[in-house]
């Protein structure tokens, strides 16, 4: 998806909430962000824990400046909206931050939109992107263009070929003018006798716009839904064609699963689906593995997931891996409730963060499976990247023996399974299918996740006007800026389904009626 491939930095995963502060954005006028130590205006960063501004190291450095001063790990660009870790000291994925882009692009966008007006449109030009050098700067892979933007309506969303720039300044449309003042003036007169008419609709053509432009962003350019000029639209479709449902609970999901208008099924799955199998999450208060952690001495919790902290001692790793290791758990109800929907053909895909394969015991083709942490299916050494077979992994571990790399060349590395550590990229098949499939996708199922670790928690943003269902032990997914709307008044889409999973699902698939579908799958 980009050009340089953003890491799973943990300040982004477990640290989010001490490293970025949404409440830096409240009354912040972005309109002309200058440097709080040089006043550049050219190019600069925004901390996302303090707001404080301040300029690149193509300028003046003071961006470095401000992290070497107060430590605060990430910034985000004006230029691109990618984000920075100082920390890490490289890009991190832009997918955890998509609701401070949209909210900066919405400020933006507004101040924009307010300083056109106020000057009358008279000079309406698009705005140049930045150009970096390639090692510096992330970006989506497709070829960035400038292009025109058309007045829309609100209910336009069929797909045609225009495509937008994505850079930090709002959408403009180019506007060619002349020399002489009779023609500006003539233009002026007719903007006036059409703003009342426009101001009705302004306010839907940026929300279309915003959100066209976030797809793009992540999707990349040219890639899923699309808005079409009024010439272009289709017909609209019947209304008993479109999927709306008459009020947001797992009985109207039943319904319309049955209905055969349901085709693409997407599932996100968490550790809270396997807890049944016996499996520990992480986070649970006393059981969960993170609780356990203590006894090894670490220098933070999550450094049991750090590749730089494994390469210097992975045995707490291994120690903890016995308790994960695929072999000694069945699936559960909520597996092989995944494993029916493939059956029926009504999977898209199961992106999942579990990493205990339970999901290929149950069946799950491995095509429809996205193990956007990776699995212990697959093992390889950190240091020559030879492949090694599970078995020869546990059997190790169960040894209580470093897995070392066998290589005649004396490479003597450690062979760790392959399970996505922080400081490691996610899988390329996460962002290929992520990109590829929520486009089409038709219903969202999340089931068992706290939708605190990014970049998959922000999968669920990516699924827009379809039924999104909840099923999970407590309610999570939720914020003022994006995700989940079940105490939006308006809300017909977002269902919440809360208790233990495997119960809820077996109340699911009694409403569908596949019982003894269900049933025969487990005799198997």
């Amino acid at each position: 998806m980009y050009a340089v491939n953003p890491i799973a930095c943990k300040h982004l995963t477990e640290e989010y909430d001490s490293c970025i502060n949404r409440s830096i954005l409240n009354n912040k006028d972005l309109s002309n962000p200058r440097c709080h130590a040089c006043n550049d205006e050219s190019e600069n960063w925004m901390c996302m824990t303090c707001g404080a501004v301040s300029c690149s190291r193509h300028v003046n450095g003071h961006a470095g400046e401000h992290y070497e001063n107060t430590k605060h790990p990430i910034s985000v660009s004006f230029s691109d909206h990618s984000f920075w870790c100082y920390t890490c000291d490289t890009y991190v994925h832009v997918n955890p931050l998509l609701s401070i882009c949209q909210i900066l692009e919405d400020i933006r966008s507004s101040s924009s939109s307010s300083s056109s007006s106020s000057s009358n449109k008279k000079d309406i030009s698009v705005p140049k992107n930045n150009q970096d050098d390639e090692d510096d700067q992330v970006v989506p892979t497709s070829s960035l263009t400038t292009t025109t933007t058309t007045t829309i309506s609100s209910q336009q969303t069929i797909v045609n070929n225009t495509t937008t720039a994505t850079t930090s300044s709002s959408l403009s449309s180019t506007t060619t003018t002349t020399s002489t003042t009779t023609t500006v003036n003539n233009d002026k007169n007719e903007e006036e006798s059409e703003s009342e008419s426009d101001e009705s609709s302004s306010e839907g053509e940026e929300s279309l716009t915003l959100i066209q432009r976030m797809k793009e962003m992540i999707f990349g350019v040219g890639r899923g839904p699309k808005i079409v000029e009024p010439s272009e639209q289709e017909e609209p479709e019947d209304e008993e064609n479109v999927c709306v449902l008459k009020k947001p609970t797992i009985e109207e999901i039943a319904k319309y699963i049955k209905s055969g208008k349901c085709k693409n099924i997407i599932v996100m799955t968490g550790a809270g689906i396997s807890v049944a199998a016996g499996i520990p999450d992480f986070r649970s208060p006393k059981t969960g593995l993170y609780e356990k952690l203590d006894k090894y001495d670490l220098p933070y919790r999550e450094a049991i997931f750090d590749i730089e902290y494994f390469k210097k001692n992975p045995k707490p790793f291994y120690v903890l891996s016995k308790e994960l290791f695929p072999g000694s758990f069945d699936p559960t109800t909520v597996h092989y409730f995944i494993k029916l929907l493939s059956d029926k053909g009504l999977l898209l895909r199961n992106f999942t963060q579990n990493i205990d394969t339970l999901e290929r015991i149950a069946g799950i083709p491995g095509s429809k499976l996205v193990e956007a942490h990776g699995s212990f299916a697959t093992s390889h050494c950190v240091s020559c990247k030879k492949e090694y077979s599970t078995d020869y992994v546990k059997e190790k571990i169960f040894k209580d023996e470093l897995p070392e790399c066998k290589e005649t060349s004396g490479c003597k590395g450690i062979v760790k399974p392959d399970i996505v550590f922080f400081g490691e990229s996610l899988p390329s098949r996460f962002n290929d299918c992520a990109r590829e499939d929520f486009p089409k996708c038709d219903l969202l199922l999340v089931i068992g996740t706290s939708l605190k670790v990014h970049p998959f928690a922000s999968l669920i943003n990516f699924a827009k006007d379809i039924p999104r269902v909840l099923i999970n032990f407590e309610e999570v997914g939720t914020n003022p800026y994006g995700g989940f709307k079940f105490n939006n008044p308006s809300n017909k889409l977002d269902v919440k389904c809360i208790g233990d999973c495997q119960s809820l699902v077996l109340d699911l698939i009694k409403l569908l009626g596949w019982e003894n579908d269900f049933d025969q799958l487990i005799k198997k």
